[in-house]
């Protein structure tokens, strides 16, 4: 997403004026990772490590908001955060995979309140 955050930032500033067009760029840029991640957690729910009644495809759109936001609000505002960008990555995928696991609490993820991610 930093790679492309100039592209990102012009296309949600357009979005209102064309939304039809944002809507298909930000579905068919993102349409190749999200549907292999769905694959990849669709595959693990048999083998129990998944929990089947979640919608992974929400599940998968909720994480990349959550990275996108993280994105967009680090680069507006560094100063302002108590929390370093890598702590953000791993918060959201800590979050993601803790919300989705079937495994104990220990096993899904360990904590990012290291003072080294902060």
């Amino acid at each position: 997403m930093e790679e492309h955050e100039d592209l990102i930032r012009t296309l949600i500033g357009e979005a209102k004026r064309h939304p039809q067009a944002a809507s298909l760029m930000l579905y068919e840029a993102n349409k190749s990772m999200r549907e292999k991640l769905v694959v990849y957690l669709q595959n693990s729910q048999p083998k129990g490590t998944v929990s089947s009644d979640i919608d992974l495809k929400a599940s998968v759109d909720s994480f990349t908001g959550m990275l996108l936001h993280g994105m967009l609000h680090s680069s507006d505002i560094p100063n302002t955060l108590d929390y370093s960008r890598q702590c953000y990555i791993e918060t959201c995928v800590n979050l993601f995979v803790r919300g989705i696991s079937t495994l104990p609490l220990k096993e899904a993820g360990g904590s990012v309140d290291s003072p080294a991610t902060r």
